[in-house]
């Protein structure tokens, strides 16, 4: 068969028609169409019904298509040229696409070829959305495409990953070059996993630095192939997972705060399914660490809702209270110290908007307790008032008693005749003024009890000593009562409080003079193990039962009508506790009493400066058998200089220093054998002219510190400074030439 031609033969026009897929259809200029030939699918536009025979296509298609059709046809039958083009024709909601070839057929005619390319069209666009939607979550998760030549150690990059390379474009680098933007750290590691690849292995995450800031990336491998020439091609994906490890690390710290608050916190669903729960949480209830917590429901583990229907209840509850509910729950938890926690739990919904339950629990616990401890502390401080109020009244009435003999005695003395009732009012007098002074100590002691300053003096203190000092002062002030001392016959060292020591057995020798009218008093001492207990005995009026175990305490007297506070024993047994030792009493009332205490045996722990030097054996410090001994009395008070005259003047040779310079002046000038030495004075200080004086003669003579300044911090300083002794003013006389004669 003769082919050359045929396609321009015009005997095979007919059947070559028939064989196009296009539709043509024949127009005059002015729109209307006047012959067709239908090859394409139906529309309502374009069919083999032919219903646009004889209609003009301006007035028959769509205004959407026409707007874009009409000026084409126009420039054709104006110019005379091809025109080429793709159009949209929209029919009840659905667009059809063609393509239409127009050209002149003649002067007044034109040639259309109408070209069905709705599939078509429609598979591009859908590709194309396609397309734009993998590019938006390309974009929106941050991820880049890549391959890897493995010979020649290049990257082709393209994609979103927003670090070092712009968006969506194409660049080509090599391993090198990238290995320089990835933080030291991870290089290594990088380069092994292309190294040793393989297409199932897990992903690598590595860091970028950029800026002197840390980037993290993941990267994953997901085909390989060789080229012609066996280079192997290694194609995969980078994602930019800093946001995901930034928001994982603040979940993470988030939770890590949960887990180590003391707080309890946990989530629920409305059905009790456990969701969260921090490992205090965890602990309280028994739940093992790692175990899954959706397996468990609250009112199983959770003791205080105990069952299904106390959790409906507490839900239903919950949303009478608009989704949220606060409550105290008093259920225990002994293994925690828990008694009580402040409980709140509120409704939100998640990001699906389902209803979740947070609970907080906080223990409480503490408050309640200290809130108990407020509540006993206000209860005794009332009580404490109350009594401080009986005791004020109490204080009036007792000093306002030894001042009223004062002062009364005082007025009389002088217009009395006779010299024995002179006597017995000086007697009156000088027992008023030891009651009042006692009480003054009794005040100030009960002062630093009160404010934690009591203060103790640990030195070496020989017992036996101490015990005869002791025993000779009382003896003075017993009157009638016959006071006997029991020793045992080693000599005992014990390291204490000397003075603390003293006062508490002399309070006791005191309370059993003043309540033993008739009969004995023994004091003593004794070792047992690992104690000395001291006791004094007496066979006075007793102790009534119902107050044997109240004599202790403060405020409570034996005999309502006997004069005194009722703080003396309150006190010593602060300082014997303090001594950490103990003290107790047995009586019998109308039979006598056995008041006894006891503290440890301790030896001295370090070699003490002696405090209390001896006297003097050097013998030109001693004065000839006869002669009056010298005392030099440093005081500026003259009224206090003539009260220690009227004590001493006949029997030693008095000098009068009135402050601190004459006393070093005088001193240098007579040499005396002992001083007695006021504290504050004009001038030059007690305490200054001790200093001055032992820096000249560091052992003699003893200076006895005469002074109102009565604390054991203020004994120590002296002390410390070289003074020998202390009396305290106001004088006593017989305390005063005790301790002159012991130097004297």
């Amino acid at each position: 068969m003769k082919t050359k031609g045929i396609l321009y033969d015009e005997k095979y026009a007919s059947r070559l028609l028939k064989m196009t897929c296009d539709t043509l259809l024949l127009l005059k200029n002015d729109g209307t169409c006047i012959d067709m030939v239908v090859k394409t699918e139906n529309n309502p536009y374009v069919n083999d019904h032919y219903t646009l025979l004889g209609k003009n296509i301006f007035d028959y298609f769509p205004e959407e298509t026409i707007r874009e059709l009409k000026p084409a046809i126009e420039r054709v039958i104006q110019t005379g040229e091809l025109s080429s083009a793709n159009y949209v024709l929209p029919v009840s909601g659905q667009l059809y696409f063609f393509k239409c070839i127009i050209q002149p057929y003649d002067k007044e005619h034109l040639l259309c070829q109408y070209r069905d390319i709705t599939r078509r069209s429609q598979m591009k666009k859908s590709l194309e959305m396609e397309n734009a939607r993998l590019a938006e979550i390309k974009k929106a998760a941050k991820i880049g495409y890549w391959s890897y030549d493995t010979l020649a150690r290049t990257f082709d990059y393209c994609g979103y990953i927003g670090i070092l390379m712009k968006e969506n474009e194409i660049v080509t680098f090599t391993m090198d070059e990238y290995l320089e933007s990835i933080y030291p750290k991870d290089r290594k590691r990088f380069e092994n996993f292309f190294a040793n690849y393989a297409l199932n292995q897990e992903p690598i995450e590595y860091r970028i630095m950029k800026d002197n800031k840390l980037f993290y990336l993941k990267l994953k491998i997901v085909n390989s192939y060789a080229t012609d020439s066996g280079v192997t091609i290694l194609e995969g994906y980078t994602q930019n997972i800093n946001d995901i490890v930034s928001k994982w690390d603040k979940l993470k710290m988030v939770t890590r705060a949960l887990d180590n608050s003391s707080d309890s916190f946990f989530s629920t669903k409305l059905d009790g399914t456990l969701i969260f729960a921090n490992q205090f949480c965890r602990s309280q209830h028994g739940i093992p660490k790692k175990a899954e917590l959706t397996r468990y429901k609250a009112y199983e583990v959770m003791e205080n809702f105990k069952d299904r229907e106390r959790w409906d209840n507490f839900v239903q509850s919950l949303r009478e209270n608009n989704g949220t509910l606060r409550f105290i729950c008093n259920y225990p938890y002994p293994k925690n110290n828990v008694i009580s926690t402040n409980c709140i739990s509120y409704i939100i919904q998640n990001e699906y908007g389902e209803e979740i339950i947070w609970h907080i629990r906080r223990d409480i616990s503490e408050q309640l307790r200290y809130e108990a401890q407020l509540k006993e502390a206000k209860e005794r401080a009332e009580e404490s008032d109350r009594l401080k109020s009986a005791f004020l009244s109490n204080m009036s009435h007792e000093i306002r008693i030894p001042l009223n003999a004062i002062v009364g005695f005082s007025s009389i003395i002088a217009d009395a005749d006779n010299a024995e009732e002179r006597k017995k009012y000086v007697n009156i007098i000088e027992s008023s003024n030891k009651r009042l002074l006692s009480l003054i100590n009794e005040v100030l002691d009960l002062s630093k009890i009160e404010s934690e300053t009591l203060t103790f003096n640990y030195t070496s203190v020989d017992v036996s000593d101490l015990f005869r000092e002791i025993f000779m002062t009382h003896q003075l002030y017993a009157n009638q009562t016959p006071l006997t001392l029991e020793m045992p016959d080693e000599e005992i060292c014990i390291y204490t409080d000397r003075n603390r020591l003293t006062q508490v057995i002399s309070n006791l020798i005191n309370n059993a003079i003043k309540f033993t009218p008739k009969g004995s008093i023994t004091i003593g001492y004794r070792l047992i193990p690992g104690f000395v207990e001291f006791y004094v005995k007496d066979t006075g009026i007793g102790i009534a039962t119902d107050k044997v175990d109240k004599v202790f305490d403060r405020f409570v007297k034996v005999d309502d009508f006997a004069p005194g506070t009722g703080l003396g024993l309150s006190i010593c047994k602060t300082i014997v506790e303090r001594l950490e030792g103990d003290i107790s009493v047995v009586s019998e009332e109308g039979v006598g009493s056995l008041f006894s205490f006891r503290i440890p045996l301790k030896a001295d722990e370090f070699d003490d400066e002696k405090l209390r030097q001896q006297p003097s054996s050097d013998p030109a410090q001693q004065y000839a058998c006869g002669e009056s001994a010298t005392i030099l009395v440093v005081e500026d008070i003259d009224d206090n200089f003539e009260l220690i005259r009227v004590i001493l003047g006949s029997r030693y040779r008095l000098i009068h220093a009135r402050n601190g310079r004459e006393a070093i002046e005088m001193f240098d000038k007579y040499y005396p054998h002992l001083i007695l030495m006021d504290i504050k004075m004009p001038e030059v200080s007690g305490l200054e002219a001790i200093k001055a004086i032992r820096g000249k003669s560091p052992s003699s003579p003893p200076i006895i510190a005469v002074s109102a300044y009565a604390f054991e911090e203020d004994k120590r300083t002296l002390f410390d400074n070289g003074c020998n002794d202390f009396v305290a003013k106001p004088l006593d006389k017989e305390i005063l030439l005790a301790a002159i004669h012991k130097y004297l």
